[in-house]
């Protein structure tokens, strides 16, 4: 009997004629193979391709203790990367609920190589010294998916924070600060001032103001380096039982904040607190819960500390119908420092 020899170099699955008429070069059925590429040298072979297994287990090291803690369960791959020329993947890791640090977050931007099996670890972070966000910023909801290695530099963007690079032969420090974070500008802004009722509010106030369409009410103004205006998602007025609402902007952060914007900063002289409001940069959902502090200095030579709480704030219904909660908001404590009409404020964190 004669011996048939086939070859697969079309790579093309036919199913439509018998078999005893399929064109060399395709095949009736195949499962589990690879053609065009392979692991061996035999490129047009058909070949088993490998499944999945188990390759390692991330863990966070403490160089001061040498303590290692694993990831938790929450940890996810946001991006990936494969090197194929040097048998190399490179992988984007977020841990949204890390059990140590002040984040409670960790991220990482790690390789394995699976000829030697070695993990290296080229960038983790758990606080940036804030006490909010880790240095790389990493967010679930914003994909790594714009990965190029070129040379030695493995560049990576996520939408949310500025294009950044690595050198992956780098030998990266733990970013982590140990010490007492030095403080940041995040927004600066020139204070006005409202009377309502009565009752006097100066600052920065530029969110949610009513009526609609014609609110009253808006103070102050973003300077220099924050003029970034990001506005409140949404269409037209906004809702609240019977009340109305125009929806504004805030004025986005710069520097480790820059994910957030700025909607109010108010000082009310008559309690000597004041309200923070703040929206996501990116315009999707609200901030959530979280606690910010630091200092804040006047062009007229004051300065002092302030501090809030925040959580998601109200619930409004716009003119599409859509219901949204887009701010997240708290009262600030303020220490040593009252705000005043006309003054140029610098945050700090």
């Amino acid at each position: 009997m004669a011996k048939l020899k086939r070859h697969f170099i079309k790579g093309r699955m036919n199913k439509s004629v018998d078999e005893r008429l399929v064109p060399n070069g395709e095949y009736i059925d195949a499962l589990n193979v690879r053609l065009g590429s392979t692991e061996a040298s035999e490129v047009g072979s058909v070949e088993n391709s490998k499944g999945n297994s188990v390759l390692t287990a991330l863990i966070f090291t403490d160089f001061q203790t040498l303590q290692e803690t694993p990831l938790s369960e929450s940890a996810r791959t946001i991006g990936v990367h494969e090197d194929g020329a040097n048998e190399t993947i490179y992988w984007f890791v977020h841990d949204s609920k890390f059990p140590i640090g002040n984040t409670g977050k960790c991220d990482m931007v790690v390789s394995f190589n699976t000829v030697t099996g070695q993990v290296t670890y080229h960038v983790v972070s758990i606080d940036d010294g804030s006490g909010i966000l880790t240095t790389l910023n990493f967010n679930p909801q914003y994909l790594i998916t714009g990965v190029s290695l070129i040379g030695d530099l493995l560049f990576f963007t996520d939408g949310l924070n500025p294009p950044r690079f690595i050198n992956i032969n780098n030998d990266y420090a733990d970013p982590t600060d140990q010490g007492a974070a030095t403080p940041i500008v995040s927004w600066s802004f020139t204070a006005g001032s409202v009377v309502s009722s009565g009752i006097e509010t100066i600052g920065f106030d530029q969110g949610t103001l009513s009526p609609c369409p014609n609110p009253v009410g808006a103070i102050g103004v973003g300077v220099t380096p924050t003029t970034t205006q990001i506005a409140l998602p949404g269409v037209d007025c906004y809702t609240l039982g019977s009340l109305t609402k125009t929806k504004g902007y805030g004025i986005q952060a710069i520097n480790n904040l820059s994910n957030f914007a700025l909607t109010s900063f108010t000082y009310l002289p008559s309690t000597g607190k004041g309200e923070f409001t703040i929206i996501n940069s990116g315009g999707i959902g609200n901030p959530g819960s979280g606690s910010l502090s630091g200092t804040i200095t006047g062009d007229d030579g004051s300065s002092g500390t302030w501090e809030v709480d925040y959580n998601p704030g109200n619930t409004y219904v716009d003119s599409a119908g859509t219901v949204l909660t887009p701010e997240s908001l708290g009262q600030i404590t303020y220490t040593n420092i009252a705000l005043v009409n006309n003054v140029t404020y610098t945050i700090n964190i």
